[in-house]
């Protein structure tokens, strides 16, 4: 069901950019503290959909996809450049802090990571490696960039196509985990389409009445407490295999539902106390708090062993309360130098590879 063009127009929203600090919050709280409940799945799932929604509205407005009118490639170029000065520097840069330390996975295969393909070097080592495993959501968003501009355009603005997508998400866990293996299949990125896809469902339907109708806070509420009582249900249990392949698309729902709801009814953000100061803050220097958030702690890891000699100390120095109160404060930091003096500095050279406007059909850059 092809949507008009106007639905795909770009506008700043605060409620998007403070969920963006609950979905590192969630990460940085699960590295750091490992509560009982795996809270950091969520932060993942959403970052992904929020990527759907935000990088189909640009690819659809500005005409970077592939057969779209007029000179379609130097449009996708920019989006490529654009989309590279927002995420390499920044994330380059935190591999060479993470070169400083003592991490063997990154010391051993540093070609991995500079490419963007150090997801794929996890999946295949079956382990995390201290400091850099999270460094696998970088690459598969790189990846995602690389693929959409085309995967867009021989969609079309279909939501059948996209919903087929994010069907083939799930097919591939599935097929995979029963011809090849199922541990760590998430780390690849055809496992992650559902999610994407379904950004870019809402990107398109945004407005649609029945999008409208399902932005209720209610539902939002039901899909949160399903992907809860699931995960306490089948996992671990008989049915864990089975809830590996599905727990990705019942999260994508749940993110799906929690966004459109944001969207459509963005008094529900500030109620949340999403456009609070502080959560824009954080939201808006979210990439830099996740870069680090994980080197740090390793850092702090190889400080409490080597300067406290007996195993109660160094238990009561890494427990939850010490480490948020050491900790907390020097990632923040670290964060807000990133931006300063690295991401914020991109943002203005990017904008000096504007869009081309081919045609009509292809809105001007701002």
């Amino acid at each position: 069901m092809p949507l008009p063009a106007s639905t795909t127009t770009l506008v700043f929203r605060p409620e998007l950019n403070g969920l963006r600090a609950v979905a590192v919050g969630v990460v940085v709280l699960q590295h750091w503290v490992r509560p009982p409940f795996p809270l950091g799945e969520i932060g993942p799932s959403l970052f992904f959909v929020l990527s759907g929604y935000l990088v189909s509205g640009i690819v659809w407005r500005y005409g970077a996809y592939a057969g779209a009118p007029g000179r379609w490639w130097p449009r996708v170029r920019i989006f490529y450049v654009r989309r590279a000065l927002r995420i390499v520097p920044a994330y380059y840069l935190a591999l060479a802090a993470g070169a400083l330390l003592p991490l063997a996975t990154l010391h051993e295969h540093p070609g991995w990571f500079m490419l963007l393909v150090n997801n794929v070097l996890i999946y295949k080592a079956k382990g995390w490696g201290d400091g850099i495993g999270h460094f696998w959501t970088i690459a598969v968003e790189a990846q995602f960039y690389l693929l959409w501009p085309f995967a867009l355009g021989w969609l079309g603005r279909r939501l059948q196509g996209l919903l087929a997508l994010a069907l083939a998400g799930w097919c591939f866990r599935a097929l995979w985990a029963l011809w090849v293996q199922l541990d760590m299949v998430h780390l690849l990125l055809p496992s992650s389409l559902d999610l994407f896809a379904l950004g870019g469902v809402l990107c398109l339907a945004e407005g649609a009445p029945w999008l409208v109708r399902l932005a209720r806070g209610r539902y939002v509420l039901l899909a949160w407490l399903s992907w809860t009582a699931l995960r306490f249900a089948l996992d671990p249990g008989p049915w864990a295999a089975v809830w590996a392949i599905s727990e990705g698309s019942v999260l994508a729902l749940a993110d799906f539902l929690t966004i459109g709801w944001l969207l459509h009814v963005p008094a529900a953000g500030r109620r949340l106390g999403l456009t609070k100061p502080a959560m824009q803050w954080l939201g808006q220097r979210s990439y830099g708090l996740y870069l680090y958030h994980l080197p740090l702690f390793v850092f702090w890891q190889r400080l409490v062993y080597h300067f406290v000699p007996d195993a109660a100390g160094r238990a009561a120095w890494m427990g939850p309360l010490p480490t948020l109160l050491v900790l907390g404060p020097v990632l923040a930091g670290l964060a807000a130098a990133s931006w300063h003096f690295v991401e914020e500095p991109l943002d203005r050279l990017k904008n000096r590879f504007q869009y081309r406007k081919a045609s009509q059909a292809v809105v001007a850059a701002h």
